[in-house]
C-alpha cells in the first residue's frame, strides 16, 4: 500500500507500507492508521497511490524503498 501524506507538498516521495491483511479494504486502513500515527498526520491529509499499490511484495527492481509491517502489525 503506498500512501502520500503532506510530505508530497514538499516533494517528498510516498511511503510503501506492506501489510498483511485478509483484504484490500483492510490492508487499506493499516496502512492508512500506521501512516497517519508514525508521520503524525491526520487521515484525511492521506492520499493512496493505485500505480504503486498492489498484492504482494514489490519487486526487487521496483526502484523504490519499502517498510514491512507483517510482523509489527499483526491480523
Amino acid at each position: 500500500m503506498t500512501i502520500a501524506g503532506t510530505e508530497r507538498f514538499d516533494g517528498e516521495a510516498p511511503y510503501t507500507w506492506v501489510v498483511e491483511a485478509r483484504d484490500v479494504a483492510s490492508a487499506m486502513n493499516k496502512a492508512m492508521a500506521y501512516h497517519a500515527l508514525s508521520q503524525d498526520q491526520r487521515l484525511c491529509d492521506l492520499e493512496i497511490d493505485p500505480l504503486r499499490t498492489f498484492e504482494g511484495l514489490p519487486p526487487p527492481d521496483c526502484g523504490y524503498y519499502w517498510n514491512d509491517l507483517r510482523a509489527a502489525a499483526p491480523d
